[in-house]
């Protein structure tokens, strides 16, 4: 493109929820009275970056060119807002005015200006990012501040302080850009509460290595003080380090929260709710398309303290993330879909006084004790794969809380080895069926061909389902279990076993 050409076009994109859609910027400068006009469906934060711009290209050495510039947006149909645009509109501008040579091949950039020039990130970078990446651009321009969200991206890209930096690259030729891959963390054991620390809830400690190695849900009812809230936070230790993709999508969620820290390690997230959360906190911000705990908790644990005491709207509102793995946030005339694939644990004392499953120790009546856990709806618990009641700790558990006995072999490091080789399993079973499908989403015609279900436990699952111990909408959630039990062993087919275990955990009468 020769010098004396008064139009020039680059690129950059803007976010909506979670997707994030690539935009051109068509760049026109024409004689005329000066003026300044941004066209494409815009908002006040993108047409308000004339003054950023203006004292940013002055501040750096550049000139504003007199005449009528005119900045396209596309898509103008689709509204747009942030301050992400500010850096490519103004290399557009320098373009456009020949203060810079246009190079061959598409050029994309984004950042916010200040009034001196320099170049800073904006919320979603990340998100951003990763679709420019799969666009394969020739010239990638971004903040020297988004480095973490280049390496969420897996991008090639050369980084800038500030708009003079342009001069260099586009001027001078001095395009150098790097290939930024993003580093998994493990985790420190130390920061982690061990399995082994859950003295005296030996069923407990099985249900939560099965609900993280199949992803199931999980439903805790015990009695105050019995380890509830420690259960929910060691089933954290008991997830494998998060993959390349899975910490990608991680960070890029949580980079969505304007003012959010951003971790150097990303770990998978624990998210603790309680009876007090409100419907924005857990769904999203439809205004400002922000994720909620529901989507924060992306491939990691959801914490729920007190499930008894929500309130029925809260619990309908758990139901459907819980199915289809993902949240639906509806904002600005369209509806934005955030992922939401995690291990649901819900935790809650099984009666008013919380000592049901202790005897005389319990002050409530049958009927009490059943209009109690009726606040938990049926559709909610027909979601829960796994069931586990826990008690108070008898004596010698106590003793055991104070000795310093060396049982972190037989604790969280050795189960999270077996669900790590189980997920493994599930992974090279479920591979024609894209990734993060466990055992507990898994959706295909002939279960009993693809989990290894044999004739014999087939048959014992219906002689079970025939006296009315199994219903039938927990028929194939106990399969489920039954499958990630055997994963746990490493056994290719289903035992009768498997289906006897996986039907204990499923009694929802033995909790009441």
């Amino acid at each position: 493109m020769s010098a004396n050409i008064r139009i020039a076009k680059v690129y950059s994109s803007f976010v909506e929820g979670i997707k994030a859609t690539l935009s051109e910027i068509e760049v026109s400068v024409t004689p005329g009275l000066p003026s300044f006009d941004i066209i494409g469906l815009c908002d006040s934060s993108i047409k308000e970056s004339e003054g950023r711009i203006r004292s940013a290209l002055v501040s750096s050495g550049f000139s504003m060119p007199k005449g009528h510039i005119t900045i396209g947006i596309s898509p103008a149909y689709v509204k747009k807002s942030g301050t992400s645009f500010d850096l490519a509109i103004a290399a557009g501008i320098l373009f456009a005015s020949s203060q810079i040579m246009i190079p061959e091949g598409r050029v994309y950039l984004e950042g916010e200006l200040s009034l001196t020039g320099q170049v800073r990130s904006t919320p979603a970078c990340a998100i951003r990012l990763c679709s420019a990446a799969a666009a394969k651009f020739d010239f990638v321009i971004i903040p020297e501040d988004a480095v973490k969200s280049a390496e969420c991206a897996d991008i090639c890209a050369m980084t800038v302080g500030s708009i003079a930096d342009l001069r260099d690259v586009f001027l001078y030729g001095r395009y150098e850009p790097v290939h930024y891959e993003m580093k998994v963390y493990k985790v420190d054991p130390d920061d982690m509460i061990d399995l082994s620390e859950l003295k005296g809830q030996n069923k407990a400690k099985r249900a939560l290595v099965i609900a993280a190695a199949g992803c199931h849900t999980l439903l805790l009812l015990g009695s105050p003080g019995c380890g509830k809230t420690m259960a929910g936070k060691i089933i954290s230790g008991l997830m494998p380090v998060p993959d390349r993709q899975e910490a990608a999508e991680i960070f890029a969620i949580n980079e969505l929260l304007e003012g959010g820290i951003i971790p150097d390690a990303v770990t998978r997230p624990y998210r603790y709710i309680d009876q007090n959360i409100t419907t924005g906190s857990l769904i999203g911000n439809s205004r400002l398309l922000t994720p909620g705990e529901l989507a924060l908790a992306n491939h990691g644990v959801l914490f729920a303290d007190e499930i008894t005491e929500f309130q029925r709207q809260t619990l309908e509102m758990l139901r459907q993330p819980l199915e289809s793995r993902s949240v639906t946030v509806y904002g600005r005339g369209r509806k934005h879909k955030f992922p939401a694939n995690y291990v649901f644990v819900a935790a809650g004392n099984p009666c008013k006084c919380g000592y049901a499953f202790e005897g005389r120790k319990c002050r409530c009546s049958p009927a009490a004790r059943r209009k109690y856990l009726s606040r938990l709806s049926g559709p909610f618990i027909d979601r829960m794969d796994l069931i586990c009641e826990m008690i108070s700790i008898d004596s010698a558990a106590k003793r055991a809380i104070l000795t310093d006995d060396d049982t972190r072999s037989s604790g969280s490091e050795a189960a999270a080895e077996r669900v790590a080789d189980a997920r493994q399993m599930q992974k090279d079973r479920y591979r024609m069926f894209g990734r993060y499908v466990y055992n507990s989403n898994v959706s295909c015609s002939n279960y009993a061909e693809l989990m290894r279900v044999p004739a014999n436990a087939v048959a014992h699952l219906e002689e079970m389902s025939d006296k009315g111990l199994v219903s039938g909408r927990g028929y194939l959630a106990i399969i489920r279990v039954a499958r990630t039990i055997a994963d746990l062993d490493g056994r290719q087919d289903i035992s009768v076993d498997d289906i006897n275990e996986a039907v204990m955990f499923r009694r929802m009468e033995e909790c009441i």
